[in-house]
């Protein structure tokens, strides 16, 4: 592990003809002699959870406010799953992301502006959404 002031990275950077980006820049800290980038867009990972353990909402006094929480809709399924359609109307649809799962087992997925519903004997699963967003 190397440590360095952002002085001693600005320095690099701009020894180097780098572009201002954090994730450079965590690369050229310390003393560094050439550095050589292989990507031109690193992996984006953002926490997004998986959503929250209140089995009961309370009201503002700290009494239960509705019954228990639902089960889930469908046991296996959730909401930004990714998922390709292999039969019925809509086959044919590739790594699209799931949007609502409804307690009939029936998913809503969006694509383009469309938003289409599905039958889970339709559909297969690409990704399983594990708290995590990915993009570039």
């Amino acid at each position: 592990m190397i440590t360095g002031s952002g002085a001693g990275t600005k320095y690099n950077r701009c020894r180097l003809n780098l572009p201002k980006e954090h994730w450079i820049d965590a690369a050229g800290v310390g003393e560094i002699e050439k550095l050589t980038i292989f990507t031109s867009q690193p992996l984006v990972v953002t926490a997004m959870g998986h959503g929250c353990r209140q089995m009961v909402q309370m009201d503002k006094y700290g009494f239960p406010k509705i019954g228990d929480k639902a089960k889930k809709p469908v046991p296996g399924w959730k909401t930004g799953d990714m998922i390709n359609v292999v039969k019925g109307q809509n086959s044919g649809l590739k790594a699209v992301r799931m949007k609502t799962v409804t307690s009939k087992g029936n998913f809503d997925i969006r694509e383009g502006d469309q938003i289409l519903s599905v039958s889970r004997n339709h559909i297969q699963p690409v990704y399983r959404r594990d708290g995590y967003n990915y993009s570039f």
